[in-house]
Formats: C-alpha cells, sequence, structure tokens
C-alpha cells in the first residue's frame, strides 16, 4: 500500500460542544508531488461508490500505523472540485483528546492517505504519474508537511554516500526517465542491492540527469 501526504490549509473543528469533530482534505487533485504521483478527477469515485455500497469508511489512524488502534471515524467523504473532503469524529482516547488539543492549537494539520492503485498511465509529456482509480484504504493524522523525497534527490543521496538505491527508488527512476510501469518493474524486480550485482554506485553517477 501506498502513502500519500497532504497539507490542506486548515482543518475546520467543530465548535460546538466536545465532540471532536472536524473536516478536512485527505488529498487534492492536480497537483503534481515531489513522487511525481498526480491525483486525477474522478480518481476517488470507485473507492467512494464501494465504500459506500459496503457501508464502510476508510480507517482513520495515526501516522499510518497498521498495529495501533484507531484514532476515530470517517463519518463522510466525498470528491468535490479540489479532492478528497471527509468529516471525521476523534474517539475519546488519550490519542483522540491529544490530536484533538494539537489541531485546534494548529500544531498538527497534515493528513495522509493509505490507499492501492487500481490503474495509472505514465505521462511522457508531463513527466508524471497520472492515478486514474484508487482505492483509499486509510487516512492518517501525519506530523510532517511534506511529501517523501523524489526518487531523484533520494537515490542522489544514496549515491553520494556510495550506497545504491532501494529497488523501489531505482523503478521510481526508471520511471521518471520515461520507462513504463511494466518495463521499470521488470528491470527493478531483477535488482537487489544487498547482493552483488553488476549496476554500481559509479554507473548511477553516470546518468547525465547526476550532472
Amino acid at each position: 500500500m501506498l502513502n500519500k501526504i497532504f497539507v490542506p490549509g486548515e482543518v475546520q473543528m467543530k465548535a460546538d460542544g466536545d465532540d471532536m469533530s472536524f473536516t478536512a482534505y485527505a488529498n487534492v487533485k492536480n497537483i503534481v508531488d515531489k513522487a511525481l504521483d498526480v491525483a486525477m478527477d474522478g480518481c476517488y469515485k470507485e473507492s467512494i461508490k464501494r465504500h459506500k455500497a459496503n457501508g464502510t469508511a476508510p480507517a482513520l489512524l495515526w501516522s499510518h500505523n497498521p498495529y495501533g488502534l484507531p484514532v476515530g471515524v470517517i463519518k463522510e467523504f466525498e470528491e468535490d472540485t479540489k479532492g478528497l473532503l471527509f468529516g471525521g469524529k476523534l474517539s475519546a482516547t488519550t490519542m483522540g483528546k491529544d490530536l484533538h488539543v494539537l489541531a485546534k492549537d494548529g500544531a498538527i494539520k497534515t493528513f495522509s492517505i493509505g490507499y492501492t492503485v487500481n490503474q495509472e498511465r505514465w505521462n511522457n509529456e508531463k513527466g508524471v504519474n497520472e492515478l486514474i482509480e484508487i482505492d483509499v484504504k486509510e487516512v492518517s493524522w501525519v506530523n510532517f508537511p511534506c511529501n517523501e523525497e523524489s526518487t531523484l534527490e533520494t537515490i542522489k543521496s544514496h549515491t553520494n554516500k556510495d550506497q545504491l538505491p532501494t529497488e523501489r527508488e531505482l523503478e521510481r527512476f526508471l520511471r521518471s526517465s520515461g520507462l513504463s510501469k511494466s518495463e521499470a518493474r521488470k528491470i527493478a524486480s531483477h535488482y537487489n542491492p544487498a547482493l552483488e550485482s553488476k549496476l554500481d554506485v559509479e554507473q548511477l553517477k553516470g546518468f547525465n540527469l547526476f550532472k
């Protein structure tokens, strides 16, 4: 499952009483992130439809922790012209109360979605990966208001330390260089940085993108 972080301009906490309800955007569309992904119009539509048909909703977690207890519930969610808008309620647990206080203080206002990709396409002209349909599994409150480092910058950091990139980093690098998803996966699947490989640091540094 993949994670994508988005920083909303403001989390709207409900003012009446202490029910700890809020509304926010879990993700936005038509913005290229540092991983070269862009959520396209309608990408959440089928996921929302499946959840509503099954009477379910994405889980509300803290920092994508699949082993920790949920921090609340998502009451409603929809795709509008901006992105994935949702309304949630924090539970009256220690973690829920802490998040409520921190959100009201403006200390945390960042969300990240955990999702699987059902359909995507690489746009060679724009150099981005277009997410056509994704299945939203969970929405998490998170600390850091930034996307994961771009593949190129991560690989540069590794090679500057005479280290090789991970398989996933290599796959994203190959895709950003123009290869299709299947081509990049085929190449990356035969690569293991933990084992002796014909692909070494100096070869990676030889790519003109590192100059």
